[in-house]
């Protein structure tokens, strides 16, 4: 019985001794901290740059759009006919612009051979209308309206003729004077009517401009010159009477002689003289020889 007993209290004793080294190589383990866990300071590591310019961004797709008046469909109708220097002008491009604050929406129509033109199912509205016939014809001033919203309006056009070429000039002096030499420029320029109705002034080069003065003026040579790519042609030309002299150009072997827009002469500046200095004479004291002064500033 005490054997019993005995062996009892071992085997226990035995089963608290390994407990307890169990218990303490538990205690003796350790594990490295995990990885990507927040610092020990607290402060979350930036996940963006500090300039964010330097991202580049995708491109969203996209497209800016505006809104842009209309001119159409609607129930109003422009019509009318289109007549030059000559009559009515066929082939003539008419314009019709529907001017929306500072938009404008426009139709284009073409004249018949007797110059009539319309455009129909057209809204309602302030209207600009011109037309032109290139290279020479052109309106010299739209006609501005109001058309209703379904009204029938007949517009009548006036064309004016831009014949060509154009002879301009300048003087330097502006204010030439009798014996006093001056340069002359002669521009030739001939006006054409684009495609779109615009007027523009072409310079001509190559041609040949003869001066023909009057009395009032001598021309040196070279005479005729010829223009250059800017259209020019340069004269020396000498006034040689006081006033209006007349100056004529002629553009080309079978131009058109045209009176230049030259000024007046001034007569020749009065010469100027110099007087002579008063003198006097002076003998001095105990002697016969005189001795004459010249007195003020000469």
């Amino acid at each position: 019985m005490n054997a019993s007993r005995k062996l009892v209290a071992a085997i226990g004793m035995g089963a608290v001794l390994l407990l307890g080294a169990a218990c303490s190589s538990v205690q003796q383990l350790s594990f490295p901290p995990p990885t990507g866990t927040v610092p020990a300071s607290g402060a979350a590591a930036p996940t963006l740059p500090d300039n964010l310019s330097s991202v580049n961004q995708l491109p969203v797709a996209g497209a800016t759009t505006t809104t842009l008046p209309a001119i159409g469909p609607g129930a109003a109708i422009l019509n009318g006919s289109v007549f030059g220097p000559s009559g009515p002008v066929g082939g003539a491009t008419v314009e019709a612009d529907r001017v929306v604050g500072d938009q404008v929406a426009s139709a284009r129509a073409t004249t018949a051979a007797d110059g009539s033109w319309r455009i129909a199912g057209i809204l309602g509205g302030v209207y600009r209308v011109r037309a032109w016939h290139a290279p020479s014809l052109d309106v010299t001033t739209p006609q501005v309206l109001f058309l209703g919203d379904s009204q029938d309006l007949t517009v009548s056009l006036e064309l004016t003729s831009f014949p060509g070429p154009n002879v301009g000039s300048a003087m330097a002096p502006a204010a030439p004077q009798v014996g006093q030499a001056a340069n002359l420029l002669v521009q030739i320029t001939v006006p054409t009517i684009g495609a779109d109705g615009v007027l523009t002034y072409r310079p001509v080069a190559g041609e040949p401009v003869q001066l023909t003065p009057g009395s009032g003026w001598s021309v040196s040579a070279p005479n005729p010159a010829t223009s250059n790519a800017a259209g020019n042609a340069m004269f020396r030309v000498q006034c040689r009477v006081a006033g209006s002299s007349p100056l004529i150009a002629t553009v080309g072997a079978k131009g058109t002689p045209v009176p230049l827009q030259v000024p007046p002469c001034a007569p020749a500046p009065a010469p100027t003289t110099t007087a002579p200095c008063p003198s006097t004479t002076a003998t001095p004291p105990s002697s016969t020889v005189s001795t004459t002064a010249a007195t003020g500033r000469c």
